[in-house]
């Protein structure tokens, strides 16, 4: 997955940015994609998750714990995405009140969780979180005779 992404990146970057993938930080931790300017030292930096298999609340978590505290401490990395992609229908257990939920209220509560940390950031970052659905859509059609 993350090759795939890369690769359109690439395709879309016209000069503008470089794509950088499994670059490592200076702590040693390794990012999923970085894009990188041409023109300054400013990266992005894209967290990739498996959004099948992973709770709520490590999602919540990964935009602080691991997107801005490990990939973006670096001073001119302050741009960062959680993107989660989703390969199956599925609930998750809200973090805080155990109340099932679907996939508008997952999303809105990372984006919440991404702007709660912008602020307490002190607005000198900007995050955002994407949802790549790789849910099929239209049931399968039986085979013709």
């Amino acid at each position: 997955m993350r090759r795939e992404i890369a690769r359109e990146l690439i395709h879309l970057a016209n000069g503008v940015y470089k794509v950088d993938q499994e670059a490592v930080t200076a702590d040693e931790k390794e990012t999923d994609i970085r894009l990188r300017s041409v023109v300054s030292d400013c990266e992005a930096v894209i967290e990739l998750k498996l959004g099948d298999g992973r709770s709520a609340r490590d999602l919540r978590d990964t935009i602080y714990n691991q997107l801005v505290k490990k990939y973006m401490a670096a001073e001119n990395s302050r741009s960062g995405c959680l993107l989660i992609t989703l390969a199956k229908h599925r609930e998750w257990e809200h973090p805080d009140n155990g109340k099932r939920i679907d996939l508008d209220e997952l999303m809105s509560l990372l984006r919440y969780e991404a702007r709660r940390v912008e602020d307490m950031m002190g607005g000198v970052l900007a995050l955002s979180v994407r949802l790549l659905d790789l849910r099929i859509r239209l049931p399968v059609e039986k085979p013709s005779r």
